[in-house]
């Protein structure tokens, strides 16, 4: 069985745009500009696991207390004898940032142009609690684990989809 997810957004003046280009060029006109806004969203939502903040440019959550314990006990030399966090445990708990400990969600991200259609997202299992999607994007049913939300666009991807679409139009 495969779970879905699907977020729509609201870009109606993106939608408007990609219909005149319809128009113009038929359904099979669509699949290049639909590419690059593609490939535009896909480096947009990856640069979001770097700053860790939302498409609606809210800060992530930080990681709690048990992930970063969690995250220190996987590798050694992050404690010292005494219990006590070690300089590299230290510069670890520093540098660790939610979501991106093994790149797996990140390295995911992915666009497929179907038709006059453009999907966005990620091949992770949206109900899998092992970085599954759909716990990361809304949170856990249970409020353990807060939502993170990666997929999206802000009114940066939704001028830049616009910009495609225009020069396209321009011919």
């Amino acid at each position: 069985m495969t779970d879905r997810i699907t977020l729509e957004l609201d870009v109606g003046p993106v939608i408007a745009r990609l219909e005149e280009l319809m128009r113009q060029l038929g359904p099979s006109g669509l699949e290049t500009p639909l590419r690059e806004i593609g490939e535009d969203l896909v480096e947009s939502i990856k640069q979001r696991f770097e700053t860790s903040t939302a498409p609606d440019g809210s800060r992530w959550a930080p990681n709690s207390m048990a992930t970063i314990m969690g995250y220190l006990e996987g590798s050694s030399g992050n404690f010292r004898k005494d219990g006590r966090l070690s300089k590299k445990g230290s510069a670890r708990v520093m540098a660790k940032k939610p979501l991106v400990a093994s790149g797996l969600l990140q390295d995911s991200i992915a666009y497929q142009v179907a038709g006059d259609s453009l999907f966005v997202g990620t091949n992770r299992f949206a109900g899998q609690w092992d970085g599954g999607a759909a716990v990361h994007q809304f949170g856990s049913q249970a409020g353990t684990i807060p939502a993170r939300p990666f997929l999206g666009a802000d009114e940066e991807d939704v001028q830049r989809m616009l910009d495609v679409l225009e020069r396209f139009l321009a011919g």
